[in-house]
């Protein structure tokens, strides 16, 4: 079954991406899509992405990259044949819970006009309201960092250049579910992109200690259609132990 949706009005664009806060984390950076990682800087002694695997553990021995998240690239459930899209029951989308108000998580296609930046699946993190998020709690070890790297677009909502505005939250899971953002707010950074083409986020976060679960969090911070369901396309978040691994 075919679905669509109506059109929507636009908010005023979103620009230079905005570093919201770092109490405990590492420099965030961007990279447009089709040319790599980019250039990260060594900030904070981030490293940078860009180096060759042999250069960035020349004296070391390899780490496993073992991914930490579960279905990153939303390639699960599948989609049914003829279907667009499809708004799923949270509890239908391994590992992934968000504040949708009606407790949809919305995943794509590649008919819609947007490709997936990987596999054949991505999101929508805006299902049936706004400024939502999706998130999941992955087993970290105490004081311990993790690199981390996912895809941002704006939603194509009308007849100029749409611009959405994500977000990533790092920080430790709260107990009783008290909190979608977790505990001791640590790390989130925001930056914004249009709906033209994938733009890369990454960076590193570390964890606390007796910090052995971290809850990651993707928040629609700003969407260009003020009509709830629309905005901020997120594929494949990757978060491992590893840099050599991004």
């Amino acid at each position: 079954m075919r679905m669509l949706k109506r059109n929507r009005a636009l908010l005023p664009a979103i620009g230079a991406a905005t570093l919201l806060a770092t109490l405990l984390g590492a420099p965030a950076h961007a990279a447009p899509a089709g040319n790599g990682p980019g250039s990260s800087g060594n900030g904070g002694g981030a490293m940078t992405f860009n180096q060759p695997k042999h250069q960035a553990h020349s004296n070391a021995a390899p780490m496993q990259c073992r991914e930490l998240t579960v279905d990153g690239g939303f390639e699960t459930p599948k989609l049914g044949k003829g279907d667009d899209y499809m708004q799923f029951d949270v509890d239908d989308v391994p590992g992934w819970r968000t504040d949708d108000p009606d407790g949809k998580i919305e995943i794509w296609g590649g008919n819609m006009g947007v490709a997936p930046r990987f596999g054949k699946q991505f999101a929508e993190i805006n299902a049936t309201g706004s400024y939502n998020s999706i998130y999941q709690d992955i087993k970290t070890k105490p004081n311990t960092k993790i690199y981390w790297s996912f895809w941002i677009r704006a939603r194509d909502s009308s007849d100029s250049k749409d611009v959405d505005a994500t977000s990533i939250h790092f920080s430790k899971t709260p107990k009783n579910d008290t909190s979608i953002n977790g505990v001791n707010g640590q790390f989130a950074y925001s930056n914004s992109s249009d709906d033209v083409k994938w733009k890369r986020l990454y960076g590193w976060y570390k964890t606390g200690p007796n910090q052995t679960s971290t809850r990651v969090t993707l928040t629609a911070d700003e969407s260009a259609s003020t009509d709830e369901g629309y905005g901020n396309l997120v594929d494949g978040l990757t978060i491992t132990e590893a840099p050599n691994c991004m």
